[in-house]
């Protein structure tokens, strides 16, 4: 009986509509997956994400059932791996000097997990739109084609973030999204997309917020600056309305709906072609009311700017869409004009790789190659004449190591243009985790004898190898001096100072041309109205560091004020 009873239920499991699943798998209905969704280990966060990650690729790989069952198990994956995501984010944003397999894994991690909910979301709305009137899903279709179009949005953000081309046709597709909604009349039908949400959003705002990030995105801007640009636009969006006729008088940005890339400003428009247009003014007047509360006083979190926003970087940033979201006719122009050439530069990345340059530079030819003390030859001829002969110091300069660049942080780029702010080059990338966005770097042409400080302004990844940079020069000569700060140390032992706080440390000195100094150093010897002594330049009094004017990772520019005597 045993034997019967168990090949009986052999038989009809291989009639079960689940055959081939396992009795506990989450794609079955949605109380297993709650199921197992509470039993993922608590307190792994990358863990966790990557397991509902591995559920939503099966889900995708075996997407030919449209049935309630599957949708209500996509949609409860997507709920529960927000705060997971949300977690790998700020990881990511928060670590900025992460090594490039960290970063790499994280970033794969969190774009992995949007893509993801992007193809589920994008093939059920292509589908029920596809049986529009019959479908018994219709009613979801809003609040599906919405959570579709955030995360073709956050994919964008995410290769925008690593300085990546859309790809993918991301952009072609987030428009079929856009026109799916448009022709079944729910584009601007509001929703609450998640149970946590603070407000409503429609179809038509969460694309115009995409629209808008793009717009902003000039290679420019760091990942927390996009991150925090995205979260602004949320409480932007009753400014911004798309229009399917042009007004010349009142609308500057243009979108084609039938192209696989992002907005433009309007110049001459194909009227043929699917577009939509809409216009900014009301938008750059609330920036400009944002600019004057911040300056006169007002905190950034009362003005919607986010609690974690600064006053300095927010007003910084407004400039940027400022320039970025104008009329053509009003559009931040080149400062002066590029010239294409072909010429061998060093480059030296890093503070301290800078500071070793110029110290190398700056070394009298007279000093052994040896080290400080006398060579062979020079203690001969101070032993035989009493001093050292002309004629040793230019046999020993000869021996003078160069700067070297061949040192690992010492690196030769073929520039492809240049001006009088900067140059313009494409490089080979993949091992240089240390090319980004506000990176400070020296550079010297191969024909010239001095260093010159400048930015990486401008990033663009044009594939896994090489990547596009464009980098200002600073108009100032960099000087090297050591500072020290003045004041007495606050711990002592006997008497002596064995904190490190009052030794000298290397900085770059400018001179500015209006007599306003500035000084580069390292980040951790900053403190504002912190008085140092300069050594190393001539005619040097002791200075006070005044207000940051630019920072970024590893290094921070401080304007300088003459001490009070």
């Amino acid at each position: 009986m045993n034997s019967l009873a168990n090949k009986l239920a052999s038989q009809l499991a291989r009639f079960s509509p689940s055959f081939g699943k396992r009795i506990d798998d989450p794609l079955t209905n949605i109380k297993v997956a709650t199921r197992w969704l509470e039993s993922l280990p608590v307190g792994d966060a990358f863990k966790c994400q990557q397991a509902i990650l591995g559920e939503l690729k099966r889900f995708n790989e075996n997407s030919t059932q449209y049935t309630k069952d599957r949708l209500a198990v996509l949609m409860l994956l997507d709920e529960k791996s927000r705060d997971l995501q949300d977690t790998l984010v700020r990881q990511y944003l928060r670590n900025p000097r992460m090594s490039r397999p960290v970063e790499s894994q994280l970033w794969h991690a969190v774009y992995g997990l949007y893509w993801e909910i992007a193809r589920g979301y994008h093939t059920l709305v292509l589908h029920f739109a596809g049986e529009a009137g019959k479908s018994p899903h219709e009613s979801r279709i809003p609040l599906i084609a919405l959570r579709a179009i955030l995360a073709f949005g956050q994919l964008l953000k995410w290769r925008t973030i690593r300085y990546q081309p859309a790809g993918e046709k991301l952009w072609l597709r987030l428009h079929k999204l856009y026109r799916v909604a448009e022709s079944e009349g729910f584009h601007r039908q509001s929703l609450r997309v998640y149970a946590e949400d603070v407000a409503d959003c429609s179809c038509e705002t969460a694309y115009l917020h995409i629209l808008m990030l793009n717009l902003a995105d000039s290679g420019t801007l760091y990942p927390r600056q996009l991150d925090l640009l995205d979260r602004w636009l949320c409480g932007w969006h009753r400014t911004m309305r798309l229009d399917d006729r042009l007004d010349t008088h009142v609308h500057n940005f243009v979108i084609d709906l039938s192209s696989d890339h992002g907005p433009r400003r309007v110049r001459k428009p194909d009227t043929d072609k699917p577009l939509r247009f809409w216009a900014t003014a009301d938008l750059l007047q609330r920036l400009q009311e944002i600019q004057i509360a911040l300056r006169e006083g007002s905190a950034p979190a009362q003005l919607g700017l986010t609690e974690n926003a600064r006053t300095g970087e927010s007003l910084e940033l407004l400039d940027h869409l400022q320039r970025q979201w104008s009329s053509l006719a009003t559009r931040e122009q080149r400062r002066a004009p590029r010239e294409s050439v072909k010429r061998l530069v060093d480059i030296a990345h890093g503070f301290g790789a800078i500071v070793d340059q110029l110290r190398a530079a700056e070394a009298p030819a007279s000093v052994s190659p040896y080290g400080a003390g006398l060579n062979y030859s020079e203690a001969d001829d101070v032993q035989v004449y009493g001093f050292i002969t002309d004629r040793t110091r230019e046999r020993i300069s000869h021996m003078q190591p160069p700067a070297s660049p061949n040192a690992p942080d010492v690196e030769r780029w073929v520039m492809q243009d240049e001006s009088a702010c900067g140059y313009g080059a494409t490089v080979e990338s993949r091992d240089k985790d240390w090319l980004r966005v506000g990176a400070l770097i020296g550079l010297k042409a191969h024909d010239a004898a001095a260093w010159q400080l400048g930015i990486v302004r401008r990033l663009s990844r044009l594939d896994d190898d090489t990547s596009s940079v464009g980098i200002e020069t600073l108009a100032e000569t960099p000087a090297l001096v050591m500072l020290n700060g003045t004041a007495p140390a606050s711990y002592t032992v006997n008497g002596l100072d064995n904190s490190g706080a009052s030794l000298p440390h290397s900085s770059l000195w400018l001179t500015g041309g209006a007599g306003v100094d500035s000084v580069i150093i390292d980040p951790a010897h900053f403190a504002p109205g912190k008085a140092v002594q300069v050594h190393g330049a001539p005619e040097r009094k002791p200075v006070v560091l005044g207000s940051p004017i630019e920072r970024s990772e590893g290094w921070i520019r401080v304007a300088v004020e003459p001490a009070n005597s």
